[in-house]
């Protein structure tokens, strides 16, 4: 009997490469984001693969989420929290996390609560509209270093959807910012995301600031053959039925669903409870190696246009063609992972 069949499969030697793969690139060391539940493929499953293979720094973005690595009880990790700490008591006493101060007047609430500066990460904004210490702020920052004889954790910023020339620009930006604050005042230098490190080297950064590529996830333009996907999204078929002399497949009618013909119908446990949603409506799967359509999902379970070949217990894989699956959904594979519930088990290969 099928029960709770479809799990998101994690490829542990796939994830190891990609870290490895990606310190060779720029010969950096990599600071691996897990946030949004290590984007969707499990943080407590990637964490452990990661740490097991040696890595003691990761961030997040919110402090629940630097919570659960605290709650994995492992020795000697660093936690970035990209986000601002509401309530600093939660973070006073657990020297674990590291802050980043996102504004100038935050810097100093943090330095005033007591919260030491070698766990704190200055975040510079170089005017996208989101966190960061603004550009016009950076001389009284330098003065207030300088009063206080300041070291810092580290200093970061962000490039994103930047075309090439302004991302050269504000590379030098950045490299400027660091010789005027003192580049010795802090142990981590970080500025590129995911895509930042396919597109640009920077010299003054000691870490690459990864987040989709350690999984293997790529979009258009940002390609790279060397990265293995990490996640496979698979299951049994979880029964059959002949559907040729009903009206109705689910919870709607053949004409209304567009498979007026269909004679066999496949379900499987999964739907958008789990967060695999009704846009994926006339998309497609793989059953021993043959596509086929997904019909209809509702909140438990989904149904999939099958012919006489497919039995229960069959295996079917979902999300098989990142490039399909985004084109058909008109959503990044990263926020189609990221929906995905915990009723969907992660399993280690």
């Amino acid at each position: 009997m099928v029960i709770n069949s479809m799990k998101l499969y994690l490829n542990k030697e796939n994830l190891i490469h990609n870290i490895e793969y990606l310190k060779k690139y720029r010969g950096k060391e990599i600071l691996p984001v897990v946030k949004a539940n290590a984007y969707g493929h499990g943080m407590e499953e990637i964490v452990g693969i990661l740490y097991e293979n040696g890595q003691r720094e990761f961030a997040v973005a919110r402090y629940v989420e630097a919570e659960r690595i605290l709650k994995m009880n492992l020795k000697d990790v660093k936690i970035l929290i990209f986000e601002s700490i509401g309530d600093l008591e939660l973070v006073k006493d657990k020297p674990e996390l590291e802050i980043s101060a996102n504004t100038l007047k935050e810097l100093k609430e943090l330095i005033d609560f007591g919260i030491e500066s070698k766990r704190i990460q200055i975040k510079i904004d170089f005017g996208f509209g989101r966190n960061g210490i603004l550009l016009e702020e950076v001389e009284r920052l330098k003065e207030y270093i300088a009063q206080k004889k300041l070291k810092f954790r580290g200093i970061y910023s962000h490039l994103f959807s930047v075309n090439y020339e302004e991302g050269l620009e504000y590379i030098e930006i950045f490299h400027n910012i660091l010789e005027k604050l003192g580049k010795d005042n802090f142990e981590m230098i970080h500025l590129q995301n995911s895509a930042g490190v396919l597109n640009f080297d920077c010299e003054d950064v000691t870490h690459l600031r990864v987040g989709m590529l350690i999984y293997g996830l790529q979009e258009v333009g940002f390609y790279d053959k060397n990265l293995r996907q990490v996640f496979s999204l698979e299951g049994e078929i979880a029964g059959i039925r002949d559907v040729s002399q009903n009206r109705y497949i689910a919870y709607g009618t053949k004409a209304e669903l567009g498979f007026l013909d269909t004679k066999y119908i496949a379900k499987i446990k999964i739907g958008y409870a789990d967060g695999y949603l009704k846009v994926n409506e006339g998309s497609g799967c793989i059953i021993n190696n043959k596509e086929f359509p997904v019909v209809l999902v509702s909140m438990d379970n989904t149904f999939i246009e099958v012919d006489s070949s497919v039995k229960e217990g069959d295996k079917v894989i979902l999300y098989h063609d990142i490039s399909k699956c985004v084109a058909h959904n008109k959503m990044n594979i990263y926020e189609m992972l990221t929906i995905l519930s915990p009723r969907i088990e992660r399993v280690i290969r």
